[in-house]
C-alpha cells in the first residue's frame, strides 16, 4: 500500500502511528512555547488589516496587535 493510500485510510495502523507521534511533537513544542510565555498569534474576524494578528498568552490574556511591516515592531491594539 503506498503512503498515499495510507494516508487518505485514516483507520490504517501507519497513518495512527504518524498521528500520535505529530501530536505528542505539538504538545511538547507548546509546553515549552507557554513556558517562555510566548504567545500563540493567529488571525481572526478582529484582524481587518494585512498587518493585524492576534497574540493569546500562556495566562489567558489576548490582545489585538498591529505589526509594522518595516520594523516588525509590534502595537497593542486592543486587549479582547
Amino acid at each position: 500500500m503506498t503512503i498515499k493510500r495510507q494516508i487518505q485510510n485514516k483507520m490504517s495502523p501507519a497513518f495512527q502511528e504518524l498521528n500520535k507521534r505529530l501530536e505528542k511533537t505539538l504538545h511538547t513544542a507548546l509546553k515549552i512555547q507557554a513556558s517562555r510565555n510566548i504567545p500563540l498569534v493567529y488571525r481572526d474576524k478582529h484582524c481587518i488589516r494585512k498587518n493585524q494578528f492576534i497574540h493569546q498568552y500562556p495566562d489567558g490574556k489576548t490582545f489585538l496587535i498591529r505589526q509594522d511591516r518595516h520594523t516588525s515592531k509590534e502595537v497593542v491594539i486592543k486587549q479582547l
